[in-house]
C-alpha cells in the first residue's frame, strides 16, 4: 500500500510535534476535578406540587386495580362458560394488574413524600 507522503508525512510531523510538547509540560495532577460552580439552585418541591403528583399517581393505581377488578370478574364469567383456558388468563392478568397497582400506589407515596422530604446528602470534596 502506497501512502501519500505529504500526508502521511505531515500528521507524522503534527504527532511528534504533540509528544515533545507533551514530554516537555509539567506534570500536571489528572485525577483533580474542580466542580464547576452551579448556575442554580436545586428546586424545592412545594407540598402542593406533590400533593398534585400524589394525586396523579394514586389515581393511575386505582385505575390499575379497577382494571384488576374487570379482569378477575371476566376471569369468573369464563368459569361459568367452561373455558379453563381463558380463565387462567384473565386470573393472571388480574394478578399482574393488582401487583402494578399496588406497586404504584405504594411507590408513589414513597417517593413523593419520603425521597422528595429527605435532606440529601453532604457530597465530600477530595
Amino acid at each position: 500500500m502506497s501512502r501519500d507522503e505529504r500526508t502521511y508525512g505531515k500528521i507524522r510531523r503534527q504527532y511528534d510535534e504533540w509528544v515533545e510538547s507533551e514530554r516537555t509540560r509539567p506534570a500536571r495532577n489528572y485525577l483533580r476535578r474542580e466542580e464547576p460552580p452551579s448556575l442554580h439552585e436545586q428546586r424545592k418541591s412545594t407540598d402542593m406540587s406533590r400533593m398534585v403528583f400524589a394525586a396523579i399517581g394514586v389515581g393511575i393505581g386505582i385505575v390499575l386495580l379497577g382494571l384488576a377488578g374487570i379482569a378477575f370478574a371476566s376471569a369468573s364469567s369464563w368459569a361459568d362458560f367452561g373455558r379453563e383456558g381463558a380463565q387462567v388468563g384473565y386470573t393472571l392478568a388480574g394478578i399482574f394488574l393488582t401487583i402494578a397497582g399496588l406497586g404504584g400506589i405504594a411507590a408513589t407515596l414513597n417517593h413523593n413524600f419520603r425521597v422528595l422530604t429527605a435532606t440529601p446528602p453532604e457530597h465530600r470534596r477530595r
